[in-house]
């Protein structure tokens, strides 16, 4: 009867053990069948074992000096939310390239800092998670709705905005006091005045990247009636086409003044002037040119400014592949809080992408930089839908868009050209 008595608490103290313990699963085979058919479900999934926290992998494209800056603040913000963090760094020009090729091999990172055009191209394709049903709900509220309109695709977010850098014109206070303009000039009579000042000094007018599509073709749509190849394709009514032909003079009473440079009109200035009065760049390089010079050459206050409306804007997503998506979403929520992109602005100088700082900033300059602060970053009626477009036609117009500012055709072979060759 002990005996018997002695198995009996035998054997319910082996049922207990196996009960608790964890590597015992009453689920069987199948159950793992099934979870690993589970993950999957996306493309380029990745498996990840759930008792092992593997570091998150965030893939951006940056100059040095910025990756340096990016990734100090990366370790930060995860050490702060106890995450670990390897940051890569792919040189831009091959940043698509190498995206492509590891989505399709299922060997891409947790989190890529995307520019915000390139979002939805990726989300069509399967290789995003959307942010709507993570933590990062609040976070996407708090930023700029332009911003976050370019992330959205079929109803859903697939990246968190976090900073852009405007397209601006500049020019230098001395040349508009000359000509008798007050602020950048917006009508044929004032850029009349700028132009024979710059004839008379015997010195070109304006300086322009012919290699950054976008920053050229902002400043042609700034032209009235809008002379980038987006808006000479709108142009429709008989009206508008009267506009046009007045566009098309301006043009090229503008164009023996315009000089073409093949790298940013700031970053080429030596002794921190630019070889031009007038000129068009990007306000990010312009406030850390101005930040160098100290008060020197042409970029000493003031120096008006006018909003192009056009921007390269960055974002933030996460991997479809990724299987940290928990993790993920908690290192984006603090990489995007207020002390951290204030941190990130001071050394960047590139907007943060919160509704706060568009405004806030826009007052810090005010004093700095003339006619800033009454304007937007972007137009009145911004649709991301048109915005992406536009992207896609000036791209294709690129070579017509070289040979006009280049001289190589005239204004209105320019037009014909464009308006011959579109086809929806």
């Amino acid at each position: 009867m002990k005996r018997r008595h002695q198995v009996v608490l035998f054997a319910v103290l082996l049922l207990s053990l196996t009960i608790l313990s964890p590597s015992f699963d009453f689920r069987g085979s199948q159950h793992n069948e099934g979870r690993n058919q589970e993950k999957d479900t996306y493309p380029g999934t990745s498996f990840r074992s759930e008792d092992t926290h593997a570091p998150l992998n965030i893939v951006v494209a940056m100059s040095k000096k910025e990756f340096a800056a990016f990734q100090k603040l990366a370790k930060e913000v995860a050490a702060s939310r106890y995450i670990e963090v390897n940051v890569r760094n792919v040189k831009p020009e091959e940043f698509k390239d190498v995206l492509d090729e590891e989505f399709s091999l299922g060997d891409n990172g947790d989190i890529i800092l995307l520019d915000s055009e390139q979002v939805q191209y990726y989300a069509r394709k399967g290789y995003l998670v959307p942010l709507n049903g993570t933590t990062l709900s609040k976070s996407l509220g708090d930023t700029a709705a332009e911003l976050r309109g370019m992330t959205e695709w079929n109803g859903y977010q697939w990246g968190l905005p976090f900073d852009f850098d405007p397209y601006v014109f500049a020019a230098s206070a001395s040349l508009l006091n000359k000509a008798g303009v007050q602020g950048l000039p917006q009508t044929r009579h004032q850029w009349s005045k700028l132009i024979k000042t710059s004839q008379t000094e015997g010195t070109p007018l304006i300086a322009i990247n012919i290699d950054d599509i976008y920053g050229a073709g902002a400043w042609m749509n700034y032209l009235t009636p809008g002379m980038s190849p987006d808006q000479i394709l709108n142009i429709s009514s008989s009206s508008r086409v009267i506009e046009l032909q007045e566009g098309i003079s301006l043009l090229n009473e503008l164009r023996p003044q315009i000089m073409t440079l093949s790298a940013d009109p700031v970053l080429s200035a030596s002794d921190y002037k630019v070889k031009t009065p007038m000129f068009v760049s990007t306000l990010s390089r312009i406030l850390q040119a101005d930040e160098t010079a100290e008060g020197q050459g042409t970029f000493k206050s003031p120096l008006p400014l006018q909003s192009l409306q056009a921007v390269e804007a960055r974002s933030l997503v996460i991997t479809s592949g990724s299987v940290e998506v928990d993790a993920a979403s908690r290192w984006i929520e603090g990489m995007t809080a207020a002390a951290v992109q204030r941190n990130w602005h001071k050394q960047t100088k590139r907007l943060p992408a919160g509704k706060q700082w568009n405004e806030q900033e826009a007052k810090n300059m005010d004093g700095h930089y003339g006619t800033v602060q009454n304007q937007s970053w972007f137009s009145k009626n911004f649709s991301p839908l048109q915005w992406a477009e536009s992207r896609v036609i000036i791209l294709r117009f690129k070579k017509q868009v070289h040979q006009v500012l280049t001289g190589e055709i005239n204004a209105a072979q320019y037009v014909s050209s464009i308006q011959k060759a579109y086809t929806p």
